[in-house]
């Protein structure tokens, strides 16, 4: 490992001091769990308060309430169809939400200790940047993997439909096929982040500009920050599996057992939030060496506010 992968790393798990932003997104998406479980609430006040099944549920009881969850869902389909159209509007929210976040986190990380309004003021003006950078990366998937995904699938259908279905050749196919997706998902997701990022050494800088900013900056470095992505990636997926994890298989059977559960579910739910921001900690601090060469080679470019 390079000494600028360690440091870029070491200012990831640094950015985890900011506890606020930590706490901000954790209650953030809190919130959106609540709107999006809003539509549930009166058919659990109906169909389990003073129930077993509802006992099951607030106990968490490992055995029990798994089962219970499927009875409720197969018997109370309609129900759940409220959740279903809460569902998307929830989903806008929380693609708003993260424009909004994200505008401020890169610019207040790794620059000490920010007030609210610190925070909350490049929100607001990067929010269209941010949400016009989201735009293009959604664009770009739809293409790359698009064409990606269709072109092997069929290729592979042709070369190997002879081929027995537990073959080799198709297994290696198919894993071939996704990890170059997953490849190219995590390029494009770097050219996004850092597009986003870009704001924080060019306040004015537009949305197009901010693409050519992060292909200048990943220029000689894909490497290292494809492995900063593969990390955070793989580090966020294992530490909120062990977060939710835990949660499912605590019994509560008492009410500091119930307490403890409720603590758990939050702390996972906190897991997620922290490993992002640490991945933008990671990210500010790969791009605090790059920056300032990667604008220079833009110029003469024009930033629109």
């Amino acid at each position: 490992m390079t000494l600028d992968r360690r440091g870029s790393l070491r200012a990831g798990f640094d950015a985890l001091r900011h506890r606020k932003l930590v706490l901000l997104l954790t209650g953030l998406t809190a919130v959106l769990g609540l709107i999006g479980a809003t539509p549930l609430m009166p058919v659990f006040q109906r169909e389990l308060a003073g129930t077993l099944a509802g006992d099951h549920f607030i106990r968490n009881a490992p055995t029990l309430a798994p089962a219970d969850f499927f009875d409720f869902v197969r018997f109370h389909r309609d129900a759940l169809s409220g959740v279903d159209r809460t569902a998307g509007f929830v989903g806008l929210l929380a693609v708003l939400q993260q424009a909004l976040i994200a505008g401020g986190i890169v610019v207040v990380l790794g620059r000490g200790r920010f007030t609210f309004s610190q925070f909350v003021e490049p929100a607001r003006r990067n929010l269209w940047h941010n949400v016009k950078c989201l735009l293009l990366f959604a664009a770009a998937l739809a293409v790359v993997l698009g064409a990606w995904f269709a072109g092997t699938t069929a290729a592979f259908h042709r070369l190997l439909e002879d081929a027995p279905p537990e073959s080799p050749g198709r297994t290696a196919a198919h894993w071939a096929i996704l990890l170059i997706g997953l490849l190219l998902y995590g390029i494009l997701s770097l050219v996004y982040d850092f597009a986003r990022a870009a704001r924080r050494y060019a306040p004015a800088i537009g949305a197009w500009q901010s693409v050519r900013f992060a292909l200048r900056a990943l220029r000689g470095s894909w490497m290292p920050a494809l492995l900063l992505f593969g990390f955070w990636l793989a580090f966020g997926a294992l530490a909120v599996a062990a977060g939710v994890g835990a949660a499912w298989l605590l019994p509560a059977v008492s009410l500091p057992a119930l307490l403890l559960l409720f603590v758990v579910q939050v702390a996972a739910l906190g897991l997620r939030s922290a490993v992002r921001v640490a991945a933008w900690g990671s990210y500010v601090g790969f791009l605090d060496a790059r920056a300032r060469p990667a604008l220079a080679s833009l110029t003469p470019w024009r930033s629109t506010p």
